[in-house]
């Protein structure tokens, strides 16, 4: 007799192999990954999770913030939501960018950031998402911000402003508040709130 088992390192949890088995002999047991969260905060509702520690961080977990997210700005009429998309061009990456209207990929100077960049690129212009580009620290390595903004100008993406390096990000972010708060006139600050605006006034508010 023929003994078969499950791969827990390989299964990807998508319950094909019930569907497929013609004895009915497999069954999906729902587990629980993590929590997730509605928080309230200066600039709006806020959905966010937190996993289980070793549990599998994949695309479902962001599609499930998302339909919350989206359920509430229906709800509450809200004119947009922004997503946090995490690095790499992995599931949860492309459930992050799934129905987005504009791609922002913030980056930095350095081999590593462009190669960083062009993969998430590559990411959206796969799905067909209009895409921006920033640049974070741009002033600590001139040259890398001009290598950066030579490949955007080449594939026609619009940087919309760079970020200069601040120390006051570290520091708010031990705090846990955001930079624009609790720093609002540190240099880092005001680049932020000069992109925001631009990317306000030329993408969204022309869409609306």
């Amino acid at each position: 007799m023929q003994t078969y088992w499950i791969d827990p390192i390989a299964c990807d949890g998508c319950g094909a192999c019930v569907y497929a088995c013609p004895e009915g002999a497999i069954s999906m047991i729902p587990q629980q990954e993590g929590f997730w969260y509605q928080s309230e905060t200066a600039s709006g509702n806020f959905f966010h999770a937190e996993l289980f520690p070793g549990r599998e961080n994949s695309g479902k977990l962001v599609t499930l913030i998302k339909q919350f997210a989206k359920l509430n700005a229906e709800e509450n009429q809200a004119e947009m939501i922004v997503i946090d998309g995490p690095p790499g061009i992995g599931c949860p990456v492309i459930s992050a960018c799934a129905g987005s209207d504009l791609g922002l990929i913030i980056t930095e100077p350095g081999q590593a950031g462009l190669h960083d960049m062009q993969r998430v690129l590559g990411t959206l212009q796969h799905f067909k998402i209009p895409t921006i580009l920033c640049i974070n620290k741009a002033d600590l390595y001139p040259q890398g911000t001009q290598e950066i903004r030579a490949y955007a100008k080449e594939h026609g993406v619009e940087v919309v402003g760079e970020i200069p390096f601040d120390e006051s990000i570290p520091q708010s972010m031990i705090n846990g508040v955001a930079i624009t708060e609790q720093y609002p006139d540190s240099p880092a600050a005001k680049a932020i709130r000069k992109i925001w605006d631009e990317i306000l006034e030329k993408y969204i508010k022309e869409d609306a």
